[in-house]
């Protein structure tokens, strides 16, 4: 498992846009936009990388569903997408 915090400049918040995004051992992305609270997943593609060009490019073409998962790890105390 591996997460990355990124924030992408777009005037949502004072703070700007900030994403946490966690890609699971079973290929599967979940992320939660804080700015926003949107939360969603979608499965890496083979040869893709995981960074934040490829978490955008599935979000702004709305190739992510929202899931239990993509929830949980967003909003729960503990969750791998929760601001630290």
């Amino acid at each position: 498992m591996k997460t990355i915090t990124f924030n992408t400049g777009r005037k949502y918040t004072a703070e700007g846009q900030v994403i946490v995004a966690t890609l699971h051992d079973d290929g599967i992305v979940t992320f939660f936009d804080h700015s926003r609270c949107i939360d969603g997943e979608f499965e890496l593609t083979s040869g893709l990388p995981f960074n934040e060009h490829t978490v955008m490019r599935a979000y702004d073409n709305r190739w992510i569903t929202s899931s239990r998962r993509s929830w949980q790890d967003g909003m729960l105390r503990g969750g791998c997408n929760t601001r630290k």
